[in-house]
């Protein structure tokens, strides 16, 4: 097994970008805090899924 720093620094990129969705929930101003819970799960979700298959052998 190899590391593989792109791959890595991708699922950082997704999980940076789910957390930060749900942050911008707890204001409840941009969007309500449920529906940012939820984005929030569907961006891991599907991030890394692409990710899995972007940089898959």
């Amino acid at each position: 097994m190899t590391y593989a720093p792109k791959k890595t620094a991708a699922m950082v990129l997704v999980l940076c970008a789910g957390l930060a969705l749900a942050l911008t929930g707890f204001s409840g101003v941009i969007i309500p805090f449920g529906i940012a819970i939820v984005m929030c799960f569907l961006v891991w979700i599907v991030g890394a899924y692409a990710v899995h298959r972007i940089y898959a052998p």
